[in-house]
């Protein structure tokens, strides 16, 4: 993105404060701070803070309007995405992925770099019935989010859980370091600890010339042998290890030959 960015989540018109408490919690899953109720439909208690569990920030910090009028007044100047299941007349609804797409290529606010994040309001409506086609009129894009299954309809929680992790997918952030990770930690698979070059260093100390055979030798048999079936990283590097062993005793036994012959 030329500009950075910042995400506040808006829920219209909730029924079950559980969904609220949630979404608070969605939203520390994916770095989202800002939470905003349109004419909440429900009280806020112990079990939104319950359902929120270790993502209370949102739930704690939210912003309550009662109405759309009273939101466009008191909220900076935004692109707000609509999130609705429903297509129709005039709704021109499209794959959350296609729109984020088209923002992030032709609006003009992310067109020219700047250090001031431009604001965008993710939009969803109440459980029951979704956002009405008056909600809709204040949208500057309607996003559904696809399904593949015969139903359709997801949980509140679920769909600003999955609107947020397109928005993240697509446009990027910082990514959460995993407990206990380490950066210097070798990467997943055969790049991080390179047993190819392993295997062969080991057939040539064997006495194979690898350079001289085609294209099925004793190298690509046993790569394809040891390596086809994705083997897991701890796979990897006992396979390393004990190529990397058995080639040290080959050197040491080589070296013990050689001072052999000298001595006689």
């Amino acid at each position: 993105m030329k500009r950075p960015f910042e995400v506040r989540i808006v829920l219209v018109r909730t029924i079950y404060e559980r969904n609220i408490g949630a979404t608070s919690r969605a939203m520390s899953n994916m770095g989202v701070d800002k939470l905003i109720l349109i004419d909440p439909q429900c009280e806020i208690t112990y079990e939104a803070q319950q359902t929120a569990a270790t993502g209370q920030t949102g739930l704690q910090n939210r912003t309550t309007y009662k109405s759309w009028d009273d939101f466009l007044e008191k909220e900076p100047e935004s692109i707000k995405i609509c999130f609705t299941a429903r297509d129709g007349k005039g709704r021109q609804v499209r794959d959350i992925d296609e729109v984020l797409a088209d923002i992030k290529d032709h609006a003009p606010q992310f067109q020219h770099s700047s250090e001031t994040p431009y604001l965008l309001h993710l939009v969803f409506g109440p459980e029951d019935w979704g956002l009405s086609g008056e909600d809709l009129e204040h949208a500057n894009f309607c996003a559904c989010l696809p399904t593949w299954g015969e139903n359709w309809s997801l949980n509140l929680a679920q769909a600003t859980l999955l609107g947020m992790f397109s928005l993240r997918r697509a446009w990027g952030g910082s990514r959460t370091t995993l407990d206990g990770g380490d950066e210097r930690r070798a990467p997943q698979g055969i790049e991080g600890i390179n047993p190819e070059q392993t295997l062969k260093t080991w057939l040539e100390e064997m006495g194979f010339d690898l350079t001289k055979q085609k294209k099925i030798n004793a190298f690509t048999v046993l790569r394809r042998m040891l390596l086809q079936n994705t083997p897991t990283k701890k796979e990897l590097v006992i396979l390393e290890t004990v190529l990397q062993q058995a080639t040290r005793k080959l050197r040491e036994w080589k070296e013990f030959q050689k001072r052999d012959i000298n001595k006689s």
